[in-house]
């Protein structure tokens, strides 16, 4: 018997002990250790529909979200035998906000949308396709991938955007823009990084046209000719500098670090995998996960739940630092070659110069460019999930730095009301802040929702 309690502060590195649910383990299906699927008991609705009129639509859980974190909640939960409705637009964020030729730093087994049905996986979809993904990985074959993952859990999802999300009763009341009601027992926020984006201060008065975010651009093409200043030093930064260079603009990378770092290949990795195939592969993975995070210390901490949350909270911030440093793939440095880099610099003025900006940099000096690609990452503030309503927003208990309080369920404080992705990183590890951590999240948030049910 599973047993889990919530997880304060006060229960750092301890289980859960609210849901009590016994576990068939998965093994020959995932490379996680700590992958299960819950022991289905029928359903017998627990919730009060009081507060519901008889001709609403009423589901057992509902799954806001059709990206990775989304589908592969859905595929556990079908396998526990919770019939999920989804919402959402398929490959939605990485479809309308990364840029065409863009590649993925993380290799396809890291890529992979966990599922406990073995036919869902990348490597499946790539024996359907007959061919074999290339490294690095296109972002358009991994979107491929998701919207055929969708085509397989949820054929029917609803893509109507939703409005509002609202307690009704012992459940939830999700409104559609279009202004029906469905109702859930269970609520599933699986909404990405999208709405964490992050302006620096200097930039808040500036037109989103001159200064936008990275994550709102796909189309680099538009900037041929234009000056264009890529503000930050990680992957996302280097690589748009790299696609906006190749797009025949004249590109300036400015940060405030001493240099810019890249990751090499791995190699011993790599051979290790290639030594180690078929039958051997599962071992092979339980030895080094294929995560792509961390190395040969760090990477089980990082990859295993419950080994991230034996460490002491410093050593857990540690481990979380780690997978977020700002450091480039081992293919960009020849893309980059041409393009002006100004380190050790920060903008510390911004103003309108004709069509374009005039950027203040902190060695006194000026850069006068057409456009500002904002590279600068995420902040996670829960408060941003602006389809809750204000009440069941300041509901949610939540950490200092705006993480919500969750379970190892990834259930919020507000019962029955789920996060999955980056803003569950802090109590199941490192691994939610990318695709592979699909493989935490799914078993553990479907073993919660499944083994709340009464049993027969």
């Amino acid at each position: 018997m599973k047993q889990t309690r919530r997880n304060g502060p006060e229960y750092q590195g301890a289980e859960d002990v609210v849901v009590r649910t016994p576990y068939r383990p998965s093994v020959k299906e995932s490379w996680n250790e700590l992958s299960f699927l819950p022991e289905t008991t029928g359903h017998r609705p627990r919730w009060s529909d009081s507060h519901v009129g008889q001709s609403a639509q009423k589901k057992e859980a509902i799954v806001i979200g059709a990206g990775p974190y989304g589908l592969s909640a859905t595929a556990y939960l079908l396998a526990a035998g919770v019939e999920p409705y989804v919402i959402g637009d398929p490959m939605g964020f990485w479809k309308q906000n990364m840029p065409k030729g863009m590649f993925l730093r993380s290799r396809a087994e890291a890529s992979n949308i966990a599922a406990p049905q073995e036919h869902l996986s990348i490597e499946s979809y790539q024996k359907v396709l007959g061919r074999k993904f290339p490294d690095p990985l296109p972002i358009e074959d991994f979107v491929s991938y998701g919207e055929w993952f969708q085509k397989q859990v949820a054929p029917n999802l609803d893509r109507r955007r939703v409005k509002n999300v609202s307690k009704n009763g012992n459940g939830f009341e999700v409104t559609f823009e279009d202004g029906e009601k469905i109702y859930g027992e269970s609520v599933v926020l699986a909404l990405g990084i999208g709405p964490f984006l992050h302006r620096p201060e200097q930039f808040l008065g500036i037109p989103a046209e001159l200064a936008p975010h990275s994550s709102t651009l796909t189309d680099l093409s538009q900037f041929r000719g234009k000056r264009v200043a890529v503000l930050g030093k990680g992957q996302s930064a280097l690589e748009y500098a790299a696609i906006l260079h190749e797009n025949k603009a004249e590109v300036a990378i400015i940060t405030r670090a001493a240099e810019v770092k890249f990751r090499p290949f791995a190699w011993r990795k790599h051979l290790f995998r290639q030594l180690m195939p078929g039958p051997l592969r599962p071992l092979s993975y339980r030895i080094l996960p294929p995560t792509d995070l961390g190395d040969i210390h760090t990477a089980r901490k990082m990859a295993d739940p419950k080994k991230f949350r034996r460490q002491s909270p410093e050593a857990q911030e540690s481990l979380l630092r780690d997978c977020t440093k700002p450091v480039g793939a081992y293919w960009l440095p020849s893309r980059l070659k041409g393009v002006q880099v100004k380190t050790q610099v920060t903008v510390t003025g911004v103003e309108r110069a004709g069509t374009g900006l005039k950027l203040a940099l902190s060695d006194g000096t000026a850069e006068h460019v057409d456009v500002v690609v904002l590279a600068t990452g995420y902040k996670i503030d829960v408060s941003k999930y602006n389809i809750l309503d204000d009440s069941l927003r300041k509901s949610i208990k939540t950490t200092p730095d705006g993480y919500p309080e969750l379970t190892t369920s990834l259930e919020t404080s507000v019962e029955n009301l789920y996060m999955a992705g980056v803003i569950g990183e802090k109590t199941l590890g490192p691994t939610l802040r990318f695709v592979t951590g699909t493989s935490n999240a799914g078993p553990y948030l479907a073993a919660g929702i499944a083994g709340k049910r009464p049993r027969p």
